[in-house]
């Protein structure tokens, strides 16, 4: 072992196969085959130079406590490097790698990124990535491993996302993608987080579409996760930018729909507030958003009371007047039709997964 390095094992505590087993082909979203249920889905984290450890461990590590939580081997995980030799996080320290990639193991492979990627350092991973494209698994990028699948075309027709710092130049390099400024983007066989602790909510989003959300959210109550973000939800710093390069006039509508949830204008205040007609406001919102100024603006407010109702001890009455509700009812009603819970069960439910 050399000097320095890291045995993932020692980290994660998991036991790693050593025998190559056949192809399981396509692995599709939301559940997995049955072959898939009779033995652990097998997981390759590709790292990159300077990758994410932050963003590396948040890939993994769910993992590890899917299976210690639920008593059984769910997952399994290898990481590969291209040399076969071990990898430098940007932080310095640096993880042993099982070997350079076996093509023939994995069901699901993410590419960890980290700083200054590009698309010289991106070209020696193509023909890597295309092979276990073709095999039809799932391939995904945590931080800016979405730039590396990009690169090599490998997103073309997928919506996808990227962390923040670097999503406004991604836009700038790929223009024709669709990209997103979610936390996480799930589309079909391709997954991108956005950095950071949005490869942990991708995981758990993973966890909860294979074995039931109660494990996914046992997960993030042993990490001190509040709660595992949704995939709808945005990236703050990248949203503005995002939407500032659509339109800013939009952008400019969508803050003052942030800095009016308890009074909420409507939306022909809105449009008169960025000087457009209403027409022009929802013409933007159709095009940009594929939604309606109103029906945005809910959503806006449903995820702040969501906030409210698991981080806080606000009364419930307290949380739909503070997002511009009227009615306790009818709050009630758009937040079940949102979550799937009511407020008083997704705040039971959170309370009940807490540590002692």
């Amino acid at each position: 072992m050399m000097a320095g390095v890291t045995p993932l094992s020692g980290i994660l505590g998991r036991k790693t196969p050593t025998s190559n087993d056949r192809s399981l082909g396509r692995l599709p979203l939301p559940r997995p085959t049955s072959t898939q249920q009779q033995r652990a889905h097998r997981v390759a984290v590709i790292l990159v130079p300077e990758f994410s450890l932050l963003a590396f461990s948040c890939t993994t590590d769910p993992l590890r406590s899917a299976n210690r939580v639920s008593g059984d081997t769910l997952y399994e995980w290898r990481v590969y490097t291209l040399d076969g030799k071990a990898q430098r996080s940007s932080s310095g320290i640096e993880i042993a790698s099982d070997g350079q990639p076996d093509l023939s193991w994995p069901d699901t492979v993410l590419v960890c990124g980290g700083l200054d990627l590009n698309r010289s350092l991106c070209e020696p991973y193509h023909r890597t990535m295309h092979r276990y494209a073709n095999r039809g698994i799932r391939i995904g990028g945590v931080s800016t491993g979405g730039y590396l699948l990009a690169s090599a075309g490998l997103l073309d027709g997928y919506r996808c996302t990227l962390h923040w710092e670097y999503i406004g130049s991604f836009a700038e390099d790929y223009p024709n993608l669709d990209i997103s400024d979610q936390v996480y983007v799930i589309d079909r066989n391709r997954v991108t987080s956005s950095g950071g602790t949005a490869a942990m909510d991708m995981m758990l989003a993973i966890v909860a579409a294979e074995h039931g959300e109660e494990l996914a959210t046992q997960i993030a109550s042993q990490f001190i996760h509040e709660r595992a973000r949704t995939g709808s939800e945005h990236q703050r710093i990248a949203e503005d930018t995002l939407n500032a390069r659509q339109s800013q006039k939009m952008a400019d509508a969508i803050s003052l729909m942030r800095e009016n949830m308890e009074t909420p204008l409507t939306p022909r205040e809105l449009a008169q507030q960025v000087n457009l007609s209403l027409r022009q406001l929802e013409r933007l919102f159709r095009k940009y958003k594929d939604d309606t100024p109103q029906h945005y603006y809910l959503l806006q407010r449903l995820e702040q009371a969501h906030r409210y109702i698991i981080q806080t001890g606000m009364p419930l009455i307290d949380v739909a007047v503070a997002v511009g509700f009227v009615s306790q009812s009818h709050f009630t009603k758009c937040y079940r039709d949102k979550y799937g819970r009511t407020p008083l069960q997704n705040r039971r439910l959170h309370d009940q997964l807490q540590p002692e």
